[in-house]
């Protein structure tokens, strides 16, 4: 594993101000909350029986983001995080499947924009697509996941040292060039394509809006709520963006 280094302006080794520690233990608590928050929300859309049925995407969606939590709250439940050189096991875990989380949950992101807007043109039609293709919409994800840990878990094996917990992050990763290109290129595509998604829903939920407010019949959704779901995906788009690079 790579030396982070050390400089006296880094207090154990970390870049992360003059309070690493707080500052972690500040971030795995809004991770450990947001993981009991979706594992209550994931109870609730299974067992309920008042919620009307969503899109399947959205589920695979939830389930996903229910996943990623534990990824990165892997060095603090082994005691490591304030340890730039943690044993290369965990490190080594960590890496692999953040690496592999990461872009099988921006997937999930774009497939579920992508229903949506499908929803949002078909109307209240019934769907008339084949059960296979559902199948295919969920594993695709998954199949994303895959696409980057083994190969993640390939550079981490024959490469150690390219397996690093940084001064400067609060996690694992594989620090290779080549991977870390790959991954940050398949990210860019997805997050234009989920960009160019939501600019569709919001075009067909603003002339729906036209057209109900022309006949006077008062829309199921206003501006601000329209506001609220772009700002939603595009800072989602941005902070999967960030965390990966």
């Amino acid at each position: 594993m790579s030396d982070p280094g050390s400089d006296p302006r880094y207090p154990f080794g970390f870049d992360l101000g003059p309070h690493p520690r707080t500052l972690q233990l500040i971030w795995f608590s809004f991770l450990m909350v947001g993981q009991a928050g979706l594992a209550l929300f994931l109870l609730t859309l299974f067992f309920s029986k008042s919620l009307a049925p969503r899109l399947p995407v959205f589920y695979n969606f939830v389930l996903l983001s229910f996943f990623g939590t534990p990824v990165y709250l892997i060095l603090f439940y082994t005691g490591e995080f304030m340890n730039t050189r943690p044993p290369y096991a965990q490190c080594l875990v960590q890496a692999v499947m953040k690496h592999g989380i990461d872009p099988a949950f921006i997937l999930s992101s774009l497939l579920l924009v992508i229903e949506t807007w499908k929803s949002l043109v078909r109307g209240p039609r019934e769907r008339t697509h084949s059960p296979s293709r559902g199948w295919i919409m969920l594993a695709l994800p998954y199949l994303n996941f895959l696409l980057f840990a083994i190969p993640a878990a390939l550079i981490g094996l024959y490469f150690p040292d390219e397996v690093s917990h940084g001064g400067h992050s609060f996690f694992c990763t594989i620090v290779n060039d080549t991977f870390g290109a790959i991954l940050s290129l398949e990210v860019a595509l997805i997050a234009i394509g989920t960009l160019i998604c939501q600019v569709a829903i919001w075009t067909v939920l603003w002339k729906r809006r036209k057209v109900t407010r022309t006949m006077g019949v008062p829309s199921s959704l206003d501006t601000s709520q329209i506001v609220r779901i772009s700002f939603f995906n595009v800072w989602e788009t941005i902070g999967c963006e960030s965390i990966i690079q």
